[in-house]
């Protein structure tokens, strides 16, 4: 079996997340009911972004998955054009994998304009999941949440793997109500990060010209000459230059008080046994209430898969 794994991530939050999906797709054939129980599974990974060039066709491959981080309760700019740019198909098992900061269910039906596009194509999406990872905006998590946020991206995609492998299938999640409001939100939002794009800013008292911005921007939108950088109108808000820069030197317009810089270290946070675990629901306290009910809708999930959190610590 082949999977092909399609991934938009300025971050890298999402990004990790496909990492998981190649694990566990290729090690987890021997955990499943599925009838080629023990057959091997290979997966490739293409990361959406201008750099890169031309799309890989999905011709050969027996699963497809689409995976994106949330913008404005939808998918981004790039997830969607490259739906579009995807080759009819017959009948391909597709799933949707996408990542935010918060486990609220308004974003839950973030996949239906892709979905939309996809179904006329051919595609057969199975299933989809959303996956709570930390925030490269708004605020920076403590530590603790950004510990047990990853050992369930372990658990959640884990389970998720088996389950694709198993052949099953659930219904992906549609609402002509939410999209009502959800598409205006997703058009204003696309038009005002390429207006804002230009507000990005470089201090050069900061910067120690590694071009990092640069390498990383997946829209080409950071260019540098002369000593300057650039910043056009193709930025799409992923926030991938100024959480990634090293000498926290990009100043963000309009989000600076809602501006994250620098990873979060989530293999390392996974394994301190100095950290708290499970953070919520036991601990939580003022903002991180709200995460309670995405949790002890995990725990659910989870046991009925026969899954133990624990074991990915």
């Amino acid at each position: 079996m082949r999977a092909i794994l399609y991934v938009f991530s300025g971050t890298g939050n999402t990004l990790k997340v496909a990492s998981l999906y190649k694990k566990y797709l290729e090690n987890a054939n021997d955990a499943t009911d599925a009838p080629d129980k023990g057959a091997s599974v290979a997966v490739d990974i293409y990361r959406v972004s201008k750099k890169n060039g031309e799309i890989p066709s999905p011709d050969g491959y027996d699963l497809v998955g689409i995976g994106y981080p949330i913008h404005g309760f939808s998918a981004p700019e790039p997830a969607i054009e490259l739906c579009k740019a995807l080759p009819n198909v017959e009948n391909k098992r597709t799933f949707f994998f996408k990542t935010s900061g918060e486990g609220l269910h308004l974003n839950d039906c973030s996949s239906q304009k892709c979905l939309k596009i996809l179904t006329k194509k051919g595609y057969d999406v199975v299933a989809e999941r959303h996956i709570v990872m930390p925030y490269n905006m708004i605020y920076r998590h403590k530590d603790e949440m950004a510990k047990q946020m990853w050992i369930y991206a372990h658990a959640i995609v884990d389970m998720h793997c088996r389950e694709l492998l198993d052949g099953k299938r659930e219904k992906v999640k549609r609402s002509p109500l939410l999209s009502m409001w959800v598409a205006p939100v997703r058009f204003l939002e696309q038009k005002f990060a390429h207006l804002h794009g230009p507000a990005f800013k470089v201090h050069a008292d900061k910067c120690i010209n590694c071009n990092r911005c640069v390498n990383i921007c997946p829209q080409n939108n950071i260019t540098y000459a002369d000593g300057k950088f650039k910043f056009g109108h193709e930025c799409v808000l992923c926030m991938g230059c100024s959480f990634g820069c090293p000498a926290d030197a990009i100043s963000v317009g309009v989000f600076g008080l809602w501006k994250v810089n620098g990873s979060y270290r989530v293999d390392e946070l996974a394994r301190d046994e100095n950290i708290p675990f499970p953070f919520v629901p036991n601990y939580a306290k003022g903002i991180y209430r709200l995460y309670k009910k995405y949790y002890r809708e995990c725990d659910e999930r989870i046991a009925l898969a026969g899954i133990d959190v624990n074991d990915y610590i």
